[in-house]
């Protein structure tokens, strides 16, 4: 066979369309070898972040009862925890084009893991609620870096595998989770458990930044170009994030809410209340591991018309039967149909930019986590107005909410 003329398309089968029309984004791995290094790498960050937040997620009663907080008053701090995200997103994806995912990550975490060990230590409602919105502007930024960096693994191997990242994220969730419930068990309080998580997700953090995705250094001129510090939605954004408004508004209501329901309405120990948290995200890790394969034979749409329906399903079991076995299914269902909506729409994001992910990625992201600044006050303010019971049909309109604005995404 003779060569192809310039300019020909490449084959198919020779380059994915996943893969980058933008090189100079970064460099192609030069061996297999380090290709699986970065993914390693790149996947336990994700780990990582996912086991600091269900740390948090697992000891909200226990910081509670320290700080002796009423329902209402741990809404005002869980504003703090989605306010600070929220506020932090649309900077994040500037710094990311303008110094590299790889730096932001490297600072995001540093303060994402101080505050984890901070939240044990807080001595009242205030600095709760600034050492949460410290958490979570922390959290923001190794999320979106980490999502970029992700992205650019993606492309390196020519196929989807983000959703596999996420599913790090989900299984660091379920060790958290575990953990938080083994030491509460067993009577250790916040201070040393948060103290000693962070100390050691922070070692295991610097090992993987060491083999992170390289970034060439920018130019001037490049960093002329890297746009605004600011990440707004562009007009093909707001529908991916509209969809991630959904899918986030409803994480953000099984995470703070969840273990309420289940105690409350289902009767559930403090003990199984708590695993329902490990069962949702259980569900999460079986979704995120199947999620690329199906993404690429159904596409996006179809993809995420069928998250929706499934995780709707999820949300309608424990409402019509408050029991804890039908709360355990809904949170497995709930956990399975969400656990591809957000990565599956953030590299559609990432697709629609190739140039400037990171930007991207915040702006659907800023767009997404109005919906996680939302949820938790919204549930508590429908409960004082009727019940928990009733609050919690937010989640399945949630998701018809989500298939309609599927049914406008096109997937690629």
């Amino acid at each position: 066979m003779g060569k192809k003329p310039d300019g020909a398309p490449p084959d198919r089968t020779e380059h994915p369309p996943l893969k980058a029309p933008d090189t100079h984004l970064h460099p192609r791995p030069r061996s297999t070898a380090r290709l699986r290094a970065m993914r390693l790498a790149v996947s336990t960050v994700f780990f990582v972040t996912g086991a600091a937040f269900a740390t948090w997620a697992a000891r909200v009663p226990a910081v509670q009862d320290r700080l002796d907080l009423s329902a209402g008053e741990l809404a005002v701090a869980l504003v703090g925890l989605s306010g600070g995200a929220f506020v932090g997103l649309p900077l994040v994806g500037g710094l990311v084009a303008r110094y590299g995912s790889r730096a932001v990550l490297c600072v995001g975490m540093a303060v994402y893991l101080a505050a984890l060990a901070g939240l044990a230590f807080v001595p009242g409602l205030a600095l709760l609620t600034v050492t949460l919105a410290l958490f979570a502007c922390g959290n923001t930024a190794v999320d979106v870096a980490m999502n970029t960096q992700g992205v650019l693994v993606e492309r390196a191997y020519g196929r989807p595998v983000l959703g596999g990242f996420h599913a790090m994220f989900s299984l660091g969730g379920i060790v958290g989770a575990g953990v938080g419930g083994l030491v509460a068990s067993a009577g250790v309080g916040t201070g040393p458990h948060f103290a000693v998580t962070a100390a050691v997700l922070c070692a295991v953090a610097a090992w993987a930044a060491t083999a992170l995705v390289p970034e060439e250094r920018r130019t001037e001129r490049a960093a002329q170009d890297s746009g605004p510090l600011l990440a707004l939605p562009g007009p093909g954004l707001w529908i991916p994030g509209l969809v991630a408004f959904c899918a986030l508004m409803g994480e953000g209501v099984v995470n703070d809410w969840g273990a309420v329901y289940l105690h409350e309405v289902t009767g559930a120990s403090a003990g199984l209340a708590g695993v329902g948290f490990a069962v949702f995200s259980a569900g999460m890790v079986v979704g995120r591991l199947s999620a690329d394969r199906v993404r690429s034979r159904v596409g996006t749409t179809r993809f995420t018309l069928g998250c929706a329906a499934v995780a709707g399903a999820g949300a309608l079991v424990p409402i019509a039967s408050p029991t804890v076995l039908a709360g355990f299914v809904g949170y497995g269902l709930l956990g399975l149909g969400m656990a591809a909506v957000i990565p599956v729409v953030f590299s559609h994001a990432a697709d629609l930019n190739p140039a400037r992910p990171g930007p991207a990625i915040a702006a659907v992201s800023a767009v997404g986590y109005v919906g996680f600044l939302a949820g938790p006050p919204v549930i508590g303010a429908l409960t004082e107005a009727t019940t928990l019971r009733t609050a919690m049909l937010v989640l399945p309109a949630l998701m018809v909410t989500m298939a309609a604005l599927s049914a406008s995404m096109r997937g690629r």
